[in-house]
């Protein structure tokens, strides 16, 4: 069933702020039941959207692009006040599950549903030293100098580097691989944390630690999903778009040398070479068939994050007008960064043999402008908090040659990029 606000004209003032405001202490001591927080800091971008004034979402994962697609042609805005970029005049804020299967195994999931896109009541952003503010007429303005508590809370170590069924998953699908009923498929496992913290907190050490990244957090009272994606899915600023392949891996080290020797050996391993190849033919497929007029091939070289190295393609082009960023998140997700190939073979033998629900793990999260226009991650490196734990989520892409350990190791690393912001490694 989709649901969504009442339609109706809303009218949003913008106006721009001159004062310095902290965006994450904002969003930390804000007490609506619903908000959102975001920033690229090697961009200058951030922003938070605080409250619903008006929400798209459905509780159906096989229909949730279609019906959230739909549902947005009943939203209509007025927007008055100063004049601004067109990213200032309020955005819808939100994302979508991974799978198009209702599936009931841990963590719970429920509150984020198949799939939602929240029109803030008050939404304020940074971008380039400048702050604006958007707000639905009516709206309480909170104070714009809140102190953030950094105070972590705490969390419980867990071994994460042992995991038998894990071991049995990727075997599982080097079977299904060798025997032609896919070319890769991507397995993930989580791990649960006991734990009470201060999601600021985390969120301050994400966007410190990983600058590159999109941090971002989406909240429904106490439980937030929460990470720093360095993927994106797509990017459309007018009628472009850009976007990037970005599979196969190696960790980091802290010597140089040891660090470009791991660099030379990512670029020239032919395992990993051909699962970045798949990933970049089915982008580049996927955004032909939608009509997408892409520029040249651009050369692959490697992202550099602070404990993990990827093989990174970008990809761009032009956008004919009749498409807008939803149409292109469902044409391209899911990547075989995250599922495999084929898609469904592979999203399917996912859905059935992996121990958990990935919910919005690896799946778009983002925002988008009434115009069409905006930015979405796919969402790795993330984690969903509640007062009592944290869930982590990692995979690894498995193609023919793969080796379990070496995979089980990789989730590892991965688990690090979160792991490594709660101290909790060296």
């Amino acid at each position: 069933m989709t649901t969504l606000a009442e339609s109706r004209q809303l009218t949003l003032t913008r106006k721009q702020i001159e004062e310095p405001v902290d965006l994450l202490a904002l969003w930390a001591s804000s007490t609506y039941h619903q908000k959102a927080y975001w920033t690229v800091p090697d961009t200058g971008f951030e922003f938070v959207a605080l409250g619903n004034a008006q929400h798209f979402r459905t509780e159906e994962r096989a229909s949730r692009f279609q019906s959230v697609r739909a549902a947005l042609d009943t939203l209509k805005i007025d927007l008055v006040g100063e004049n601004g970029p067109d990213f200032s005049g309020g955005v819808l804020v939100g994302g979508f599950a991974f799978s198009d299967r209702e599936i009931e195994r841990h963590p719970d999931w429920a509150v984020f549903g198949g799939g939602e896109l929240v029109l803030p009541e008050i939404f304020v952003v940074r971008s380039n030293g400048s702050t604006w503010m958007t707000h639905v007429d009516g709206a309480t303005i909170p104070s714009l100098t809140p102190e953030l508590d950094r105070n972590l809370g705490w969390v419980k170590e867990v071994d994460h580097q042992n995991d038998k069924d894990y071991l049995g998953l990727v075997s599982n699908a080097l079977r299904e691989i060798d025997a032609g009923n896919m070319a890769k498929v991507v397995t993930a496992r989580s791990l649960s944390l006991p734990a009470n913290l201060n999601s600021a907190a985390l969120l301050e050490r994400l966007r410190l630690r990983h600058p590159s990244c999109a941090t971002f957090a989406i909240a429904h009272g106490s439980q937030v999903f929460l990470g720093a994606s360095p993927e994106t899915l797509v990017n459309v600023d007018g009628d472009r778009l850009e976007t990037a392949a970005l599979a196969g891996s190696r960790p980091r080290h802290e010597h140089p040398g040891a660090d470009a020797r791991l660099r030379a050996e990512l670029l020239a391993n032919p395992k990993e070479r051909t699962e970045h190849q798949i990933v970049i033919d089915d982008i580049t497929n996927s955004l032909t068939t939608a009509g997408v007029h892409l520029d040249a091939p651009a050369p692959t070289g490697v992202m550099k994050l602070r404990r993990i190295q990827h093989l990174h393609t970008p990809i761009s082009g032009d956008l004919p007008g009749n498409i807008d960023i939803l149409d292109l998140v469902k044409a391209l997700h899911p990547t075989p960064a995250v599922a495999g190939l084929p898609r469904q073979r592979a999203q399917d033998w996912i859905d059935e043999n992996e121990l958990m629900d990935r919910g919005w793990y690896a799946a778009p999260v983002g925002w988008m402008t009434p115009e069409g226009g905006g930015e979405f991650r796919v969402a790795l490196r993330s984690a969903l908090l509640t007062d009592e734990s944290l869930t982590l989520f990692a995979g690894g892409g498995i193609v023919d040659g793969a080796e379990p350990e070496r995979e089980l190791a990789e989730t590892a690393t991965k688990f690090e990029a979160l792991l490594g912001a709660l101290d909790l490694t060296p």
